[in-house]
């Protein structure tokens, strides 16, 4: 498998892991941490028997194994810029998972992005 292949997979994998992550903690209905002892660690055990939240941690592992795979082979410089391409997934499934607002100026900062990405990744 090609280095810029497993960029993009590990780049797709941390995105679902994100989306899993917030998926998770909505059905928590956790609002923010306790500030006592047993409200925290009840809050900790709900958040890893999340189904959700332990299959996003999954994606989250497969992605570091990926990313370390790439970086075998590829140089640092090269292949760090891929990783702002998880914003962008991040923010389309924000829009169209959750229904969450899409501002303009997050779209223009989407394709700067993109277009940053084409020019670093072309050798």
């Amino acid at each position: 498998m090609s280095s810029k292949i497993m960029l993009l997979i590990s780049v797709l994998f941390a995105s679902c892991g994100q989306v899993l992550f917030k998926k998770g903690m909505m059905n928590l209905g956790i609002q923010g941490i306790s500030h006592d002892l047993a409200g925290i660690i009840r809050i900790i055990a709900n958040i890893l028997s999340s189904p959700l939240i332990l299959t996003g941690l999954v994606f989250y592992g497969l992605s570091t194994l990926l990313w370390l795979f790439a970086l075998s082979k590829t140089p640092l410089n090269y292949a760090y810029p891929f990783t702002l391409l998880t914003f962008i997934l991040v923010m389309a499934a924000s829009y169209f998972v959750f229904s969450e607002p899409l501002p303009v100026n997050r779209i223009i900062g989407g394709l700067l992005i993109c277009i940053g990405i084409i020019v670093v990744s072309i050798k």
